[in-house]
């Protein structure tokens, strides 16, 4: 019986642990000024975030899903991306996922660090149309968090639009 506890208490350990120790890296490593910056792919995209109008922003609240499995598939993909860069076998553009659920989350004043974004009732008032026929915010918002495709080509972005 006592053995039992044992195995069950160390099992839950191991599992306590793990979720700190990502947790901790999670941190350390969601942070644009501190650790995006330092991959020369992504700088110029940083610096036009910070002369955007989200320039307040992290970029998880854009890159990535809520929740914790958001957080691991946002982690593994930034994983996936520095092991490419290291490897020497990215390419460009790397294509940064946005998910859209956080902006409407965010517009309509669901988080609470982010009470100041205006509302989606403002002077266009056609955002709960584009809701409802399940259109992409970027049709009209395209370079709200920053300037995108900043590495192409003339010739390749006719072809990425």
């Amino acid at each position: 019986m006592k053995k039992s506890w044992l195995v069950v208490l160390i099992v839950v350990g191991i599992f306590v642990g793990a979720y700190v120790l990502f947790m901790i890296t999670y941190y350390l490593t969601s942070h644009p000024t501190q650790f995006c910056t330092q991959c020369h792919l992504v700088e110029p995209y940083v610096e036009s975030w910070h002369e955007s109008p989200h320039a307040g922003v992290n970029c998880m609240h854009c890159h990535e899903m809520r929740g914790f499995v958001g957080k691991l598939e946002a982690k593994s993909r930034g994983l996936n991306y520095l092991y490419l860069t290291l490897t020497n076998q990215y390419s460009l553009p790397a294509g940064a996922k946005i998910f859209e659920q956080n902006c409407i989350g965010c517009h309509l004043q669901d988080y609470r660090g982010y009470t100041d974004a205006p509302g989606l009732n403002n002077e266009h008032g056609h955002h709960y149309e584009v809701i409802r026929e399940r259109r992409s915010c970027l049709e009209c918002h395209r370079e709200v968090g920053h300037q995108i495709n900043l590495y192409l080509t003339p010739d390749f972005e006719k072809i990425w639009k």
